[in-house]
């Protein structure tokens, strides 16, 4: 992690450097890796102002803050500094968590499992993965009709679970769940 630190009308002493990289050494525990931080801190009268840029891979963070002290200042944007960052990590973990959900892991562990009578393990040849969208059984029943598929995978609004609804050659609807 590299720090930068500019001072306007203020000279960086050690002690301001040692605050501000204690409390930046809890935002890397939150992100994990930090590429670059500038800290730019200014005073102009009775204003001290404490500027914090933040840059990783793939996201920068900015703050600012003004009070009457520079270390209320500091302490003050690099509290907002984290708020933003444990936002951040938020949205991450909730982004994993909506594409984990995907099905093709479970359509390739259920085509990988051997038959019964037969010696030879059957090769999977075409996969597909389905965008599941969460409605009810009926707006399923109900987009199968529309469609030429025969099928559909949904996600459950009631259950919150992966089903299919199927057309069965009879005419009538067939369900799956889990």
């Amino acid at each position: 992690m590299k720090v930068e630190y500019t001072g306007r009308q203020i000279e960086i002493t050690p002690a301001i450097k040692r605050f501000t990289e204690d409390h930046l050494r809890k935002i890397r525990k939150i992100l994990g890796e930090m590429i670059e931080v500038h800290v730019i801190l200014t005073v102009e009268k009775y204003r001290h102002i404490a500027e914090i840029n933040l840059k990783s891979r793939t996201f920068k963070i900015n703050g600012i803050e003004e009070t009457h002290d520079m270390y209320t200042s500091i302490n003050a944007v690099l509290e907002k500094i984290e708020r933003q960052a444990l936002k951040h990590k938020g949205k991450k973990i909730a982004k994993k968590r909506k594409a984990g959900a995907s099905l093709p892991a479970v359509i390739s562990a259920l085509s990988a499992e051997p038959t019964r009578g037969n010696s030879e393990i059957p090769r999977v040849i075409k996969s597909r993965s389905f965008a599941t969208k969460p409605m009810t059984v009926e707006e399923a029943v109900q987009e199968v009709t529309s469609s030429k598929s025969e099928f559909i995978v949904f996600r459950n609004a009631e259950s919150e679970r992966v089903s299919v609804v199927y057309r069965r050659k009879d005419g009538n609807f067939g369900l799956i769940e889990p």
